[in-house]
């Protein structure tokens, strides 16, 4: 055994990362409630943006234990119908994928450098005993991400590819959108699923889907996104692994539809659900993307998201 297991072994390490990850739920509870005065869909949108980040929901207790965040759209005139039916480009992945994924000693992709002395940005969760070091993904290996496309709009494969390109090169995280996948999105998602990906952390999941399927997206909620940590891991640190990003489908559709930002009102939310996933939380910052309102209109990151994604792109490998 390592030293370092040794240690971790001899400390309880299992049940401190444990009492560890309740507080940090118990923190998410917090800030939730100081929130709590503020209901989704209780303000008006101004004239001036067509979404609404809204405060992120509770996080499950449940031994799955998903944090994740919510936004909100409000799109005006009515729906726009397409001819065609959009089909994600890649495999579709119905069992255990083929491919092995890589895995380096050194992180995969190019460390942004630092832009920006903002500390507009705040984390989903820091590491134990290391009060501003984020949990992070491993920069070493790649983000997996497979996609529902039950109820995706016209357009969506675009979407997502700027999106996701748009945070990796923020972050220096290195992502695969695999292709399609059958699993359901579903509130509550554990970190593996063996019979669908084999032994290993599950995919990211985009997901899709409407409110009949996922009830959080009721109303004007467009999204709901975060990261997950791996339950069934022995480590001797904290780390996401995978993450949930789900959609509204029909109100993503109508939104690309209404105007000629629409696209780029869509990406953003689209972004603003990835950094969610990656591990940034809400900002009150009014030029920033993960502001919790974005009444500002934001349609890319800014300063401090950009300086957040960037330290979550530098956490350890292994």
């Amino acid at each position: 055994m390592r030293a370092g297991g040794l240690w971790d072994a001899l400390t309880f390490g299992a049940a401190r990362r444990r009492r560890w990850m309740s507080r940090q739920l118990a923190e998410l509870d917090r800030l939730d409630a100081l929130g709590a005065h503020d209901p989704l869909g209780a303000h008006g949108l101004p004239t001036t943006t067509a979404y609404r980040a809204a405060p992120r929901t509770r996080a499950t207790r449940s031994q799955r234990r998903l944090a994740w965040a919510v936004t909100a759209v409000l799109v005006g005139g009515g729906v726009l119908l397409w001819d065609d039916w959009w089909q994600m480009a890649g495999p579709i992945i119905t069992g255990r994928p083929a491919e092995v994924r890589p895995v380096s000693d050194v992180p995969l992709g190019v460390r942004p450098t630092q832009a920006s002395t903002s500390t507009d940005y705040a984390f989903m969760a820091t590491r134990p005993g290391f009060s501003h070091d984020p949990v992070t993904f491993d920069p070493c290996k790649v983000i997996h991400i497979v996609v529902n496309t039950a109820d995706a709009p016209t357009g969506a494969d675009g979407l997502l590819r700027e999106a996701v390109k748009e945070v990796s090169a923020a972050s220096g995280l290195v992502f695969a959108i695999d292709g399609t996948t059958t699993e359901p999105p579903r509130k509550g998602r554990p970190s593996r699923d063996v019979a669908r990906y084999g032994n290993g952390p599950s995919p990211v999941l985009v997901a899709w889907t409407n409110p009949d399927v996922i009830p959080d997206l009721a109303g004007n909620i467009a999204g709901i996104g975060g990261p997950i940590p791996d339950q069934h891991a022995i480590s001797t640190s904290e780390r996401w692994v995978t993450g949930i990003v789900y959609l509204d489908g029909p109100s993503m559709q109508r939104l690309l539809g209404h105007s000629s930002r629409g696209w780029a009102q869509g990406r953003a939310i689209v972004m603003h659900e990835l950094a969610h996933v990656v591990g940034l939380t809400h900002v009150p910052a009014r030029d920033e993307l993960m502001n919790a309102k974005n009444d500002s209109g934001m349609l890319g990151f800014g300063p401090g998201d950009l300086e957040g994604l960037r330290l979550l792109g530098s956490g350890p490998c292994g």
